[in-house]
């Protein structure tokens, strides 16, 4: 089969034929038919994140379709069971060991032997990948393979980032900093919440896009103190939540600002490895600041039905062969993608 392969970090990937995998006990083969490029692959081809090794196909966000079972790959409890050669699926990315203390105690988002797709274990970036059957979610008819391979990561990251960390309810205000492919998901999702969005981004296109999807406001930060803006722009008060999705140096201390008491800072971007605060601020308004990493199962699902009703929808920009990733990358780390480009396979 053919993939991107990672052979050396801060090198471009290699477009050249491997093995196909094959799948083993309650394994499932995936035909990747769609694969979204993300912000944090930039980091696996730099070498930022210590768990990758070479040679690694990265990628991981996927759908595609059932190649091949493995034994006992049909009926696996709590997984995708019934699941049949042809059947049209969305992956999640994470592979969980089932037998620790997190994975048995039903957080397997926390396993202690985790590996991710695209990361520790080989990615969507091939026209096949092997994965554990009870990754896979059933694709609905009514998504296209390029909209379901956002699920995972784009829509399901910040989804689990505003309702399960942030705790976003109607009636609330939420800043989301950074409208990359998960900010305008994020935005959809804020205002699906029945909260007021207010959307942060030097690019005007993005703002205007974000205007487009539901936000009430779109704020330019650097035409001014991003709290000062978005405490005017909240009535003074600041927000109940904070979406960090850009991890720069400053951007966190921006959030805890920007907050009413009782606000909460969500983290998603990791830019900068270290953050300061005014902790005076953080005390006396008990702002809290909590990390957000990925999805759970339920989210994965949930999602999944929105999706399918037809209620969050995925911003796509490119679409791209697989031959052509390198060049993509390149529009990605030049900030001239908006939204989410995908690899769509033959």
């Amino acid at each position: 089969m053919k993939a991107a392969v990672l052979e050396r970090f801060d090198a471009p990937l290699v477009v050249r034929e491997v093995q196909t995998p094959v799948p083993g006990p309650g394994e499932v083969l995936v035909r990747t038919r769609a694969s979204c490029l993300c912000q944090t692959d930039l980091k696996v081809l730099r070498g930022v994140i210590p768990t990758v090794k070479t040679p690694r196909i990265i990628g991981h966000e996927l759908a595609g379709e059932v190649a091949a079972l493995g034994p006992g790959a049909v009926g696996v409890p709590g997984g995708a069971g019934g699941l049949q050669e042809g059947d049209r699926v969305v992956a999640g990315l994470d592979i969980s060991c089932m037998a620790c203390a997190y994975c048995q105690t039903g957080r397997p988002d926390y396993c202690l032997n985790l590996r991710r797709m695209g990361f520790e274990h080989d990615g969507a970036h091939a026209e096949y990948v092997r994965l554990p059957a009870r990754n896979l979610v059933p694709l609905p008819a009514g998504v296209s393979f390029e909209q379901g391979a956002s699920i995972p990561d784009a829509m399901g990251a910040v989804y689990h980032g505003l309702k399960a960390q942030g705790n976003v309810r109607p009636g609330q205000t939420v800043a989301i900093y950074g409208l990359g492919g998960l900010g305008l998901s994020a935005v959809q999702i804020a205002v699906l919440a029945g909260a007021r969005a207010l959307a942060i981004s030097r690019n005007p296109a993005r703002r205007k896009l974000a205007l487009d999807l539901g936000a009430s406001t779109a704020l330019d930060p650097e035409a001014g103190d991003v709290a000062d803006a978005v405490r005017q722009a909240s009535g003074g008060l600041g927000v109940d939540c904070f979406l960090d999705l850009v991890g720069i140096e400053g951007s966190i201390e921006q959030g805890v600002r920007s907050c009413r008491k009782g606000g909460r800072v969500v983290i998603v971007g990791y830019v900068v490895p270290t953050f300061q605060v005014t902790t005076m601020y953080m005390v006396y308004n008990e702002v809290q600041i909590l990390g957000s990493r990925s999805s759970t199962r339920a989210d994965f699902l949930e999602v999944t039905q929105l999706m399918a009703d037809g209620r969050l929808k995925p911003v796509i920009d490119h679409r791209i062969r697989l031959e052509d990733v390198n060049a993509e990358y390149a529009r990605l780390q030049e900030g001239k993608v908006i939204g989410r480009s995908v690899i769509l396979m033959p």
